[in-house]
C-alpha cells in the first residue's frame, strides 16, 4: 500500500506537531543547568573584577542580565519534481509523459537563537544604596544566618565606641597604614564569647526594633569579658548594650557605631588584591607604609586574612572563580575556603543591599543576539 503524497505531509506536520510538544520542556531540562551555571559564574567574575577595578583605582561596573530568551525551529518542505519517462504502451507506438510529483520533505532544524538583554546598575539611587551605610539590621541578619560574627563585623563596621576599624580603608587604598589591631582583638574576642553562649546578639525583647548586645555571666565574669569591657570602655555594673548610630556620641553605657557602606567594604576588600611587582615600581597602585616608612602588608589586615585574591602571569589551573585582566590573572583558589566563604558573603551583601534599587533601575538595555 502506497501512502499519497498529503497523507505523507499530514504524518509529516503531525511529526512536527509532536516534537513542538516535547521540545519545550526537554529545552528546560538541557538548557537550564547550563544558563544557571553560566550565569552564576559570570557574576563571580564581575564582582572579582570589579575588585581589581578599585585596587587599580578605576571605576567599578555593575551589569544586570535583564532576560535571557532562547528559540527554536522545527519545520515541514515541500517541492515540486519533473518526471520523464517513456511508455510504450501509448497509442501510435508510445511516447514521452511528464509528470510531477509533490517531494515532501520532513526538517527538523535545532536553530537555536538565545538573545540576552544586559543592562548597567546605575541612577541615583543605585548609587545611595552603594554608599550609603549599612543599616544595622544588615548586620543582624548576616550574623543570625549562620555567618561567624567575627567576619560580619570586620566587614561591615568600620568603628565602636572610638575603636577604629581601618575607617581610612572604606576607599581607595590609603598611603598611611590603618588603625585595626583593637578592633581585631575585640571581634576576636566577640567570637569565642558567642561560641561559649556568654553573649548574645540580636533584638531587645520588649520593642523587637533596637539592636543590643547583653553578657550573661555577671558578676563572675572570664578574663576574655574584662578585656572585652577594656577595649570598649564599657561600664562593668551593666550586662545590656544598645547599638546606637550617632557615633559623635560615645558613652560607656552603650555601643556608637559607624557602619561601613557597601561600597566601603568592596574598597575595603580590594586592598587585599595581589598586584604584580612591576605595576607597584611604576607606581600604578599606591604602596601603603607604616609609622617607620616600611611597606605594610595588607595581607596582616583582617581584609587580607578573610580575602586573599592571587596573582599570575598563567592561568591558573586551581580556580574558584579567575578573570584575565591588564595581562595578568586574578584569581581565588578553590581550596581557599575562607576566602570563599567571603566571597560569598559579600555576594549576599551586594544582592541584600543594593538589589532592590537595581530591580528599578533605569538604563539603557543591551540586546545582543547570540548567533
Amino acid at each position: 500500500m502506497h501512502l499519497s503524497n498529503l497523507n505523507i505531509l499530514t504524518i509529516a506536520g503531525l511529526m512536527v506537531c509532536g516534537g513542538c510538544a516535547s521540545t519545550g520542556p526537554r529545552d528546560i531540562k538541557d538548557t537550564h543547568l547550563e544558563y544557571g551555571a553560566a550565569l552564576n559564574s559570570t557574576l563571580d567574575q564581575q564582582l572579582l573584577t570589579n575588585l581589581v577595578r578599585l585596587k587599580y583605582r578605576e571605576n567599578p561596573l555593575f551589569l544586570e542580565i535583564s532576560s535571557i530568551t532562547d528559540s527554536h525551529e522545527l519545520g515541514v518542505t515541500a517541492g515540486f519534481k519533473d518526471a520523464r519517462f517513456y511508455n510504450s504502451k501509448q497509442p501510435l507506438g508510445g511516447g514521452v509523459i511528464n509528470q510531477q510529483h509533490i517531494t515532501p520533505q520532513l526538517l527538523f532544524q535545532d536553530s537555536r537563537t538565545p538573545t540576552i538583554s544586559y543592562h548597567p546598575l546605575r541612577g541615583q539611587e543605585f548609587l545611595q544604596h552603594l554608599m550609603t551605610p549599612l543599616p544595622f539590621s544588615a548586620a543582624l541578619l548576616m550574623s543570625q544566618s549562620g555567618w561567624k560574627l567575627e567576619r560580619v563585623f570586620n566587614l561591615c563596621i568600620e568603628k565602636i565606641n572610638d575603636v577604629d576599624n581601618a575607617s581610612n580603608a572604606s576607599g581607595p587604598t590609603p598611603r598611611v597604614k590603618p588603625d585595626f589591631e583593637k578592633f581585631y582583638r575585640m571581634t576576636s574576642l566577640l567570637q569565642k564569647l558567642e561560641y561559649e553562649h556568654k553573649l548574645t546578639l540580636g533584638l531587645d525583647d520588649e520593642t523587637h526594633s533596637a539592636l543590643m548586645l547583653k553578657f550573661k555571666d555577671l558578676p563572675s565574669e572570664s578574663s576574655e569579658m574584662i578585656e572585652l569591657r577594656k577595649i570598649l570602655n564599657l561600664d562593668p555594673d551593666r550586662d545590656e548594650f544598645y547599638f546606637r548610630d550617632n557615633f559623635l556620641s560615645v558613652s560607656r553605657d552603650g555601643l556608637s557605631v559607624r557602619m561601613r557602606s557597601l561600597m566601603g567594604v568592596l574598597f575595603y576588600l580590594s586592598h587585599a588584591v595581589e598586584v604584580p611587582q612591576e605595576d607597584i615600581d611604576n607606581g600604578v597602585v599606591m604602596t601603603t607604609v607604616d609609622a617607620d616608612g616600611n611597606v605594610f602588608d595588607w595581607t596582616k589586615n583582617a581584609s587580607g586574612t578573610m580575602l586573599h585574591v592571587k596573582c599570575s602571569k598563567e592561568r591558573p589551573s586551581n580556580a574558584f572563580v579567575s578573570i584575565c585582566y591588564r595581562g595578568k590573572w586574578f584569581y581565588i583558589e578553590d581550596n581557599d575556603l575562607h576566602s570563599k566563604s567571603t566571597f560569598m558573603f559579600i555576594s549576599y551583601l551586594f544582592n541584600l543591599q543594593a538589589g532592590e534599587s537595581s530591580a528599578r533601575a533605569v538604563a539603557p538595555v543591551l540586546t545582543i543576539p547570540t548567533k
